[in-house]
């Protein structure tokens, strides 16, 4: 008997729940919107992508031009995540604050008078963040001639074991 009435009390709040999240302005989707990933020469690429955008890179790549030690490596993500681990050796450069002035100064600055022929590796999170792609297509508006995007980012090149960096302990 309490069996039932468990489940029956069960039931009876998942429904109810169901109820109030639909009708709720502030609901919780039942189906989620997620990226239609297409997959171009082995290499995961958003569906933002467009053409005359930089490539983008694969893992392996990312890993080699970081072997090399010739390219620099740009985080587009928030300080907080860039402080929680990232690439080693990689720079700030979040995407969301850059200035709607001065711009290519600001960005002077940041890479440290980098030359245009620089091969610059932008990065973000992973495949739900599109950080990198707006910032590669700003490098590439301002002249730097070969702009990479490692789309897998942080979260990928920590899954295959890469070295990260941390300058804060944010709790794993």
């Amino acid at each position: 008997m309490a069996l039932r009435q468990a489940l029956l009390l069960a039931i009876v709040s998942g429904v109810i729940s169901l109820g109030v999240n639909f009708i709720s302005p502030g609901g919780i989707p039942l189906v989620g919107d997620y990226y239609e990933f297409r997959v171009e020469g082995g290499v995961i690429v958003p569906p933002t992508a467009e053409a005359g955008d930089p490539p983008f890179i694969a893992a392996d790549r990312a890993r080699a031009e970081f072997e090399l030690g010739t390219a620099l490596f740009i985080d587009a993500r928030e300080p907080e995540e860039f402080a929680c681990g990232t690439i080693r050796g990689s720079l700030s450069l979040p995407f969301e604050y850059l200035p709607a002035e001065n711009l290519a100064s600001y960005i002077d600055s940041v890479l440290g008078g980098a030359p245009p022929e620089q091969t610059l590796i932008a990065f973000c999170s992973g495949e739900e963040c599109d950080l990198s792609l707006h910032l590669a297509r700003n490098l590439q508006a301002l002249g730097y001639r070969d702009v990479l995007i490692f789309f897998g980012g942080a979260r990928e090149w920590e899954k295959l074991g890469f070295e990260m960096e941390r300058r804060a302990d944010c709790g794993a």
